[in-house]
């Protein structure tokens, strides 16, 4: 997460163009949490909660929400976006949450973020902090989506985005943990018996998914992303990558990266109007699980 950390990363851009989560997916997390009768709602704390999209939408399920981030930069926009609200923000490391007491939180929710950590190590500490009761939920989107009404424009979208002749070598290590659907937690998670291990794709095109080994569940349905977009807002939300913070100060000369990508997807779409609906199906993923008893 070195990139998103860094005081010169522009959080507010950040706040403004990311997406933002179905209200419907806290009632997803619920429903799932408290088929538990001893499951309670009193804390639900958000790690890697960036500028707190999630734990603002958290607090209509729970009694306390904490956010929780390694970059104090991103913290500074989530107090100032949340100044109406009760969430407490904390400044850590999500393999270290020594502010929590074992056993003290009844949910833990990463949304979009458990890539940047070590993933044994967090599941360590999730395991302590949460109650016997409790639930972690892993989520997220791999920000590639399949172009329903521009199919030609799913492969540039990926190629520009991963491969090595454009942007994919100047991500922040960890990314490919999410582009493969966060497969390694689901086999950490496993391998370390947390119980009623749930892993649910949306659709059916994350990279690299194994065909027997922990296969997860395909979703008929987006039960993460909220994001309508246009070509417009498509190209707000790109500018939010923290590859980008990385790429543009090593190639000063190069046209924007974000500009250069909506110009080729438009030609190869033969659309001109900047504000058109995109129709779009979002790559998703959702993991719920229970600690070990």
């Amino acid at each position: 997460m070195a990139t998103y950390s860094l005081p010169t990363y522009d959080s507010s851009n950040y706040q403004n163009n990311r997406p933002q989560y179905k209200d419907a997916l806290v009632d997803t997390i619920l429903e799932y949490h408290l088929k538990n009768p001893e499951a309670t709602t009193d804390l639900a704390v958000d790690v890697a909660t960036g500028t707190g999209i999630f734990a603002r939408q958290l607090q209509r399920g729970f009694k306390r929400v904490v956010g929780v981030d390694i970059s104090e930069t991103m913290l500074q926009s989530a107090r100032k976006a949340s100044a109406q609200s009760s969430i407490d923000f904390v400044q850590s490391p999500a393999e270290s949450l020594l502010f929590l007491e074992d056993s003290s939180v009844d949910v833990i929710t990463v949304a979009t973020g458990a890539h940047w950590f070590n993933i044994e190590g967090f599941i360590a500490e999730a395991k302590r902090v949460l109650k016997p009761a409790g639930t972690l939920a892993i989520f997220g989107y791999t920000g590639f989506a399949h172009f329903v009404d521009y199919p030609q424009c799913d492969k540039m979208l990926k190629e520009f985005g991963l491969g090595d002749s454009k942007l994919g070598q100047y991500w922040d290590q960890g990314r490919d943990v999410l582009v493969e659907g966060y497969r390694d937690y689901h086999r950490a998670l496993t391998r370390s018996k947390w119980v009623d291990v749930i892993r649910r794709i949306y659709p059916n095109t994350i990279q690299g998914e194994p065909s027997t080994e922990l296969p997860p569940v395909a979703g008929e349905s987006p039960i993460v992303m909220d994001y309508s977009v246009s070509w417009r807002t498509l190209r707000n939300y790109w500018s939010t990558w923290s590859v980008l913070a990385t790429y543009h100060p090593k190639h000063p000369e190069c046209e924007a990266a974000d500009q250069v990508l909506l110009r080729e997807m438009m030609a190869a779409a033969g659309s001109s109007n900047l504000d058109e609906p995109l129709n779009l199906e979002w790559e998703e993923i959702l993991l719920l699980c229970h600690p070990p008893q």
